[in-house]
């Protein structure tokens, strides 16, 4: 499409504002609305980016008033399905915040209904825009790193940080573990997870309804083994607001993503802190980062430009290796995956 592409947001929180933001400043989009079902919160954000920005407060009322080419679905992960399945109806392209629903049995209805309605379905996993992960990718189908043998995926962050966003809504490993896991399975490809063993604590936060900690191993067709460690209970004082790193050994080379320290550290009398650089560092007054490069490659898609974006399918593989995880941590017992091709969680809400 060569005129700007019509977008909405919906979801006018902490990841749909800047979502909201990135597209209103950018001259391939025109944002034409943002959606939030408390409608004083989509009308603040609507004020505050101006050049005629709409609110509405659902997104039947968003799809009876305006016509569009995109929209962005930044709600809580359960609340997915019904927005997702209705603008698909409507022949209008989805870009969905990860993970692509809480259930593999709704992540799979929003891929079918977009394949029926032959739209465009991308699902945003940031890691994929991060020159670093991405850069390590490359070393992997470059053939420096020979065969893939032992990777280690952490990613711990403060209390202070998910657990006062989202305590109580889904499990720590699909708000957190989830970034990893699609990352491993992109880097992974053409191998499929064969069995997962995790565990998991809740000594710190399980009386706001979530976990401290999860860790697991999983073992690839290949032969491939992959440890992951997930936590949101860092003290509030920790230097590293997100602790994470990425490691593989492989039979020809070996690499290290370090990305604890984002290169900027403040401190005054009151408190100490990174401030971002890559994540959604704001510069000039505009969001930009990994999460700009990520919604700038989804706009050039609609016209027809390649996108690393995940896809639907992709989406689903990583929910449902996420979605082990968590049972073989519910249960404590190890978790057989049947083989590609095949959904290995196929129990309603799973």
């Amino acid at each position: 499409m060569s005129n700007k592409s019509k977008v909405a947001v919906i979801g006018a929180g902490f990841m749909g504002s800047m979502h909201a933001s990135i597209f209103a400043g950018d001259p391939r989009a025109e944002l034409v609305a943002v959606v939030d079902s408390d409608f004083a919160r989509a009308t603040a954000l609507a004020a505050q980016l101006g050049g005629g920005v709409k609110a509405h407060a659902s997104h039947q009322e968003l799809l009876a008033a305006e016509e569009l080419d995109l929209v962005s679905i930044c709600t809580p992960d359960h609340l997915h399905l019904q927005p997702a399945l209705d603008i698909a109806a409507k022949g209008v392209n989805l870009f969905i915040e990860k993970p692509i629903a809480s259930t593999i049995e709704d992540g799979q209805k929003i891929v079918d209904a977009c394949k029926a309605a032959n739209v465009k379905l991308a699902v945003g996993y940031l890691l994929r825009f991060d020159p670093r992960y991405y850069k390590a990718r490359e070393l992997i189908t470059n053939g420096q790193i020979g065969t893939p043998i032992h990777i280690y995926a952490r990613r711990n962050s403060a209390r202070t940080e998910g657990p006062k966003r989202y305590a109580g809504t889904l499990p720590l490993a699909l708000h957190v573990t989830v970034h990893d896991v699609d990352m491993v399975l992109w880097m992974l490809e053409g191998q499929t997870p064969v069995s997962v063993y995790a565990q998991q604590t809740d000594i710190l936060l399980g009386s706001i309804g979530t976990q401290d900690t999860i860790a697991g191993i999983v073992r690839f067709s290949g032969g491939t083994l992959v440890t992951f460690e997930s936590a949101w209970s860092l003290p509030a004082g920790a230097r590293h607001m997100i602790d994470a790193r990425l490691e593989m050994i492989g039979t020809e080379g070996s690499f290290e993503v370090q990305c604890g320290d984002s290169g900027l550290y403040f401190a005054d009398n009151q408190a100490s802190r990174e401030i971002d650089t890559q994540h959604w560092p704001t510069i000039g007054g505009q969001v930009g980062g990994d999460l700009r490069a990520q919604l700038s490659s989804v706009l050039a898609w609609l016209d027809g430009a390649p996108c690393q974006v995940a896809s639907g399918e992709e989406a689903i593989r990583s929910l449902e290796l996420t979605r082990a995880l968590v049972r073989s941590a519910e249960t404590g017992e190890v978790v057989r995956l049947p083989s590609a091709h095949q959904n290995f969680a196929t129990r309603k809400g799973e």
